[in-house]
Formats: C-alpha cells, structure tokens, sequence
C-alpha cells in the first residue's frame, strides 16, 4: 500500500556535502559501510536502552541484529537493523540535518580543515551520506517502534528526495544501496566480509551477511564482544595471545601485556603488547606503528602514527576511545586535541610499565632491551618530555666488566673527583673493547660506557643525567691527572718536555702530515699502543663521521689529532733514529698504523708495507 507521497527539496548545495564527504571526510570509499552498520548498531544500542523501561517494546523480535545482503545481479546491497526504526519526522529529521543545516562558511571549514568543529560533524549526518560514494540512489525505509508507522524515503543525492507511507512488516530500518558502475568490487561478498571484518568486529550486535545471488545460508560474520572490553579477570592468557599474534602479525609470544580503562578528563580504554623477539621491520624508515584505533567499538584506523611517539613503534595494540567523533579523518587526527591527551596518557603508561618491569624483573627487562632499547633511544633524539624517564630505563655495557649497567649504576661505579660520564660510540663493539682509547680508563678502573647504536652519536649531543654531562673518550683532549698521582704526573710531563728527540719527532710529524692531521700530541691514555687518532674538541666524533658517511652523505672527511705515546719502543725508537729514516715515510708508517687501530681501512697497503719494512732494516 502506497500512499501520501511526499516530494522535498534540499534547502543545501548537496552537491558540495557529497564532495564534502567524498574528499574530505573519507579517504577511503569502503567506509560507507562501517559508517551504516555503526547507525544501525546505535538503532539497536537505542532500542535495547528503551526496552529496560518498556517491558513489551521488543515483543517477540528481542534478538537485535544487523542484516547485510548483497546481490551482484541486481546491483544491490542492503543493510538491514531490527533497531528503534524512524517515524516519518524522523527520516525529514535526520537524513535530511546535513542539508538542512549544512552552510557554505561550514563546508569551506571542513575543506580547508582549519577551524572545523570535528565534534559537530556527527550532527550533519554525514554517516548516512558516505553511502553516495558508491550509490546512485538510496531507499530507506524504516519503522519506528513506538508509532509503528512505516515510510520509505528515497534519494539520488543530488536536489531532492521524496517520502511515502509504505508497509514494513517488522520494525527497524532496511537501506538499500544502488550501487555505482566504478563501485562493482563492493558487490563481491567476500570485499564486504573483509570491511566487516576490518571495521565493524567488535560491534556488539551479531552482523549476517548473505549472498542474494547464491542459495546458501547467511553467515555470522563479527566477533561481537571486544577483549579490550572484557575484565581482566575474565581474559584467559590463550585469548590475550591470540588476539596479540592477530593484531600485531607475529608469531611470538607477547612479553608483557598492558590492559587499563583511563577514566577523566578523556576516556579510553587500551589493549598494549610488549614483544618477546624483534619485528623484521623495526628500523625500517617506512615502518608505522601497529596501534588499532576504534571509536565506541568501531575501527577507525590503523594508520594514527600520532597516537603513540615513533620511538615506541613496536607495541601493537588496541585503543577505544568514546571521546573522538566517528566521523573523522585520518587527516583530522593529526592535529586533534582528544588524540594529543590520549598519546601522552598512553606514553607514560608505558614508561611506567618498562619502569616497573627494568626493577622487578631485570635479567627478563635486559633481553627486552637487548632488542628495543635502540628504538626507544630515539625517544632521547626527539624533543619531548620523556628524556628523564627514557633515561633511567637505558642499559649499557661498560668497560669494567661484562654486565649491561643502567646510568644509575654507573654513577655508583664513578670514581672520586670524576665530573663527566665517559663514553665510547662505536657500532663495532669488538672494536671498542680492543680499542687503544681504552687503555688509561681500564689501568685507573675509570668506568666507560659503550654506546653500539648508531642513535647514539645523535642523542648524545643534547641530554645530560643529573649533573653529569657526556664525554666522548674519542673527541678532544680528556684531562685524567686528577685521577691518579698528580705528582708523578706533572714529573712525567716535565721528563717528556725534556726529551728533545721526542720534541724533534712530534715537529717532524707535524711539518710532513700538515695536509692530513690537525695536530700531533704527547698522549695521556695510551699505556699499550704506540699511536692514537682523536677527533678535535670544535669537530665531528669519529664514531659520528662514519655514520654520516655511511648514509652517503656528502660529508667531508675532518683532520684528526694524532696522539703519540713517548714510552712506546716503537716511538722511542723512531725519534733516536729521526738523522737516519726517511721522514715522510715514517710519518705516513705512524699515521697508518692509527688508523689501522681505529678501524679505518688504507688506501695504500703496499705503501704501508714497504714504510714499515724500511723501518725495521734501519
């Protein structure tokens, strides 16, 4: 029975909303669908609300449920609710908001994306209107549960729309879709299964989905209840696994489980990981995070790399927040104020855990750290507000023995009147511990830290622990008389200012290695070795240079300090004999055989060999 058909002009430029909704809001066309079963989960949500009051509003339809059908020949999806339903009003109302309310100042807001009330896009129904990225047309007819009128309301989206008495038998909303040429993979029952799936898993009204076209029953598609929902107590470690391995894509066990409601001035509620083993893509630069955002159950996206900081981009996850409008856009988030709060709730959260982890279960926290901590070093790089906490959970191997110590462990190994914390940067670590710059610290059992990540170099240069800045034990001049017997140490000094062969010797290398080093230096730290490199105190690290150059970047290769160790055989040698050696050949001898220690390859071996040959024969 058909009657009372009504024909109603927009009182807007639909035409603006559509493209509104299509360029603006959405950046994917799939998410028509989420935005129509979220409407129809909020008829169901509604209904379920009422009927605690009105005992005999369900009747006999008390199983809520959301219906999809699809149908490739007739080009047709529907989306169907046994929800409160729409009276006629409520269809001019609420389908008809964005057209009615929808102002140019309103639309160039949203376009521009500054200034746009993001809170308010909901009142616009935009929801309903993503159905016109893929639809000529839309029918929506619906049955309220109290008046038990039924109307369809139809509309190609673009001047008008018209309503008409029609009869529904049951109550609830039935929408359906007309679909687009350029919109047929939306046709295709295992597309809708994948969106359901993706979008709508958590909905907590059971999502069927069935296929017109074959003879097959429906097929229950959503999950239904989110785990990050549940209590914790009701969560048994199998299912906190599962869920891990699916969200996260890895095989592992996860090391630590984080699960909390943060409730305040911002709701969210949030399902974090901590991983046993390293992701194969971890340092990867194109890498993002694995955080899944939801609205009220309803996935968002998992592409927010600005809830949660990079440097923590290995916890996968889930966050449910009922405080961000449904109707947003991955363009919109970067810059919303909802998201801001809820990133440095969650940060701290994590620091915390780590906090209580690195304290409660050490040997378990240092394999945890053996392969993030590069990672969550980046944290130190990065201006923010963390360094002090990222500070007190970094670990570091140390010259004095084999263990990874923390900064506050090193304070305590710090011998007397030591000001600075002295570290060696090199991503080679056999290199370090066989390095001659060590060699003064390990003789005075100075503490030494060895920084083998290649984050290192960059962090370094800004952050301070306490009082303690850090010293690089390979830039610059590092004053060690105060750490032992000054006395025989000004005498050492006076004796090696005495030695004029020594003296002839350093001027020597001075004058023939003038277009390759900086300066030549009577060493304090070498006790074994003959020759060391130093980067100057105004320059690049050593450790730095490399790096850079390792990243192609056209860096220039600096001139170095060479320190010489005046009671090494070798020197001492080479200065009683400067009257009968060839002067540039030793010189290049001494200059190789640093850069040999310093892990630098020569550009001229057979050179190297035929200077040292030379040597020993005279």
């Amino acid at each position: 029975m058909v009657k009372n058909k009504e024909n109603l002009v927009f009182q807007a430029e639909v035409s603006k909303l559509l493209d509104l909704v299509a360029n603006s809001l959405y950046s994917e066309r799939e998410i028509f669908l989420r935005e129509l079963i979220s409407n129809s989960a909020d008829a169901c949500e509604k209904l379920r609300y009422e009927s605690l009051s009105k005992k005999n509003l369900l009747s006999d339809d008390s199983d809520l449920k959301i219906n999809i059908r699809v149908s490739k020949k007739n080009k047709t999806i529907e989306i169907e609710d046994n929800g409160i339903g729409m009276s006629r009003q409520d269809l001019i109302d609420n389908l008809g908001t964005i057209a009615r309310s929808g102002t140019n100042k309103f639309i160039e807001a949203m376009r521009s994306k500054k200034n746009a009330d993001i809170n308010a896009i909901g009142q616009f129904g935009v929801g309903f209107y993503s159905s016109y990225m893929v639809a000529k047309s839309v029918e929506v007819l619906s049955k309220d549960a109290f008046k038990k009128e039924s109307n369809l309301w139809t509309s190609n989206g673009k001047e008008n729309y018209s309503i008409e008495n029609i009869e529904k038998k049951k109550r609830g909303t039935l929408i359906t879709l007309h679909i687009n040429k350029d919109s047929d993979e939306f046709l295709d029952s295992f597309r809708l299964r994948s969106i359901i799936t993706k979008y709508s898993n958590y909905i907590p009204f059971p999502i069927f989905l069935k296929d017109q076209d074959d003879k097959e029953k429906e097929e229950k598609i959503n999950e239904g209840d989110p785990l990050w929902l549940k209590d914790k107590k009701d969560i048994k470690q199998e299912d906190y696994k599962q869920f891990y391995n699916n969200i996260s894509l890895n095989f592992d066990d996860p090391l630590k489980t984080i699960h909390y409601n943060a409730e305040g001035v911002i709701n969210y509620k949030a399902l974090l990981y901590l991983p046993t083993n390293q992701p194969m893509d971890l340092f990867n630069s194109d890498r993002k995070n694995k955080i899944k955002l939801y609205v009220q159950k309803v996935f968002i996206t998992d592409e927010c790399n600005e809830i949660i900081p990079n440097w923590l981009r290995f916890i996968p996850g889930v966050i449910d927040s009922q405080d961000i409008s449904l109707n947003i856009s991955r363009e919109m988030l970067q810059n919303n104020p909802v998201i801001t709060k809820i990133k440095k709730g969650i940060t701290t959260k994590i620091l915390n855990e780590f906090t209580t982890f690195a304290n409660k279960e050490n040997n378990k926290y240092l394999s945890f750290w053996k392969n993030f901590g590069a990672v969550i070093k980046e944290g130190l790089y990065e201006l923010n507000e963390y360094h002090e906490k990222i500070l007190s959970l970094v670990r570091f191997e140390n010259s004095l023995d084999s263990t990874f110590i923390s900064l506050n462990d090193y304070e305590k190994k710090m011998i007397k009147n030591q000001k600075e914390i002295y570290y060696f940067a090199n991503t080679d670590k056999e290199h370090i511990k066989n390095s001659p710059q060590l060699e003064v610290f390990l003789d005075k059992k100075i503490p030494v830290l060895f920084m083998t990540d290649a984050v290192d170099e960059f962090w370094l240069q800004n952050v301070k622990y306490k009082k303690f800045d850090f010293k690089s034990i390979t830039k610059g001049k590092v004053d060690l008389s105060k750490f032992g017997d000054e006395k025989k140490g000004k005498n050492k000094d006076k004796n090696k200012k005495l030695n004029s062969n020594i003296n002839d010797l350093i001027n020597v290398l001075k004058n023939e290695l003038k277009d390759k080093i900086s300066d030549v230096i009577l060493s304090e730290r070498l006790t074994k070795s003959p020759v060391l490199l130093l980067a100057d105190e105004s320059g690049m690290d050593i450790n730095m240079e490399k790096l850079m150059k390792m990243h192609n970047q056209k860096t220039p290769t600096s001139k170095k300090i060479l320190e010489i160790n005046s009671d090494h055989p070798m020197i001492i040698k080479i200065s009683e004999n400067l009257k009968k050696i060839n002067h540039k050949k030793a010189a290049n001898l001494l200059l190789d055989q640093a850069n040999i220690l310093d892990g630098n390859t020569l550009s001229n071996p057979s050179e190297y060999i035929e200077n040292l040959t030379e040597l020993f024969i005279n």
